[in-house]
């Protein structure tokens, strides 16, 4: 009786010891697998948002390769302004590629075209009020939540440029006067508060005064593109003019000079520079034959240079010898890795040049590092109507494309794919509707 007691304990234990054997196993197996929030539905998991499950949960994927998993309000992914039968809108929306999207009725009344969208806030020059709205963005939509007068900043002038300069501050700037006084203003970001604003001055350079200016916010210093020429816009640079400042002081002023081309680089709406990865500015010329009505330097090409450590370098290169007839770049948008999108109108395209509503423009792939460009096969389309576009996620660029008397759509575009790499997305409002802003919000 003592041996078959001992026995079962001793075949009842070595079953505990299986069991445990088999459990242990298990654990090991699962070994805790994290996995990634799905919000939008795309396959790619949000890094920021994780689980430690065995089991695949509902709304989760393997990998964390989302850069833009929708985080913030609902309907609030995306902003757009646009213009519809000469007045001015702008909404929310979470969806750019498909259906249609109605802007009247259905959005805030007013010209968002000079706008920056920052942090979970929507800032835009109201035209209409003379101020700088800040604008949340909450599930209920669009709250204004302060303003500031920029009438008061600047009276019986207003700001044309906007630009979130990436060190808590907003840049408010327009040309200069005759003396060549530009207005300014620095918004500090944190308090809702103008830091510092009045008038900086763009020296004159070679007995010719700046007409033009549009500055871009580079570590402790400042960039202004520029339009050096007589007052009556006659006797123009032959040469790229920027003046480098200290910033935030906008002190100290340092003038570049490059002599592979001339013309506007400060942009029309859009800035003529922008920043890389890797810290380098690239500046376009807008050297248009209708621009103020005169061909003085219609034998200058249309080129790309470079900024690097401070100063121009040796780098250029020239759009207008990939064309056979002269164009101009009105509007370029960077959206990463060396590549840039750009409005070339054909010269012989124009009729008259501030009909900009009727001035088609083609949308080009311009790749910076290999010096290659590539018209995409997207209707022409008046795209210098666009002020305010940074609309870029998970290697797409999202445009709109306004056709006039046509129809208007948002466009999605694979990055470096070239002339078909992208797809024909929501339709706005009908004929008639000219889209001026286009924000990725979160």
């Amino acid at each position: 009786m003592k041996t078959n007691k001992l026995l079962k304990l001793t075949i009842f234990c070595f079953v505990l010891a299986i069991g445990a054997t088999f459990t242990s196993c298990g654990d090991e197996d699962c070994n805790g697998a994290v996995w990634y929030a799905d919000t939008d539905n795309d396959g790619l998991g949000d890094p920021n948002v994780s689980k430690t499950s065995c089991d695949q949960p509902d709304g989760y994927v393997a990998n964390n390769d989302d850069d833009s998993d929708f985080l913030g309000p609902i309907n609030s992914k995306f902003l757009i302004g646009a213009e519809v039968g000469e007045e001015g809108y702008f909404l929310t929306t979470d969806n750019l590629t498909s259906g249609a999207i109605s802007i009247v009725g259905n959005g805030n009344e007013g010209y968002a075209n000079l706008s920056a969208s920052v942090d979970g806030f929507f800032y835009y020059l109201n035209s209409n009020e003379g101020t700088l709205d800040k604008m949340e963005f909450t599930t209920e939509g669009l709250v204004k939540r302060d303003a500031i007068s920029t009438t008061a900043l600047l009276p019986g002038s207003f700001y044309r440029y906007i630009q979130d300069t990436g060190n808590g501050d907003l840049f408010l700037s327009n040309f200069p006067n005759e003396n060549g006084d530009a207005p300014f203003a620095i918004i500090d970001l944190a308090t809702f508060t103008v830091e510092k604003h009045g008038f900086f001055n763009m020296p004159d350079v070679d007995g010719k005064k700046a007409l033009w200016a549009n500055g871009l916010v580079k570590d402790d210093k400042i960039y202004f593109g520029s339009y050096y020429g007589n007052l009556d816009r006659t006797g123009l640079a032959q040469s790229l003019i920027t003046i480098k400042f200290d910033y935030p002081s906008i002190t100290n002023p340092v003038v570049l000079k490059n002599d592979a081309s001339a013309g506007n680089n400060a942009g029309y709406r859009t800035n003529g520079a922008f920043k890389t990865e890797n810290g380098d500015i690239y500046q376009y010329n807008l050297n248009s034959v209708h621009w103020y009505g005169h061909d003085e330097l219609a034998a200058k090409p249309t080129v790309f240079v470079r900024i690097k450590d401070g100063d121009y370098d040796d780098y250029v290169f020239d759009i207008s010898s990939k064309f056979t007839d002269p164009i101009a770049i009105w509007n370029a948008w960077y959206v990463g890795n060396n590549i840039v999108y750009a409005n070339v109108v054909r010269e012989a395209d124009i009729t008259q040049w501030r009909d900009l509503s009727g001035n088609n423009g083609t949308l080009v792939e311009i790749n910076l590092e290999t010096k290659t460009v590539v018209e995409l096969n997207i209707p022409k389309a008046t795209y210098v109507n666009i002020f305010s576009l940074n609309c870029v996620e998970n290697g797409s660029f999202y445009i709109p494309v306004n056709v006039t008397g046509g129809d208007a759509n948002i466009y999605k575009i694979t990055i470096g794919g070239g002339a078909n790499a992208f797809e024909k997305g929501a339709a706005l409002d009908g004929n008639n509707v000219f889209v001026n802003s286009l924000h990725r919000n979160f």
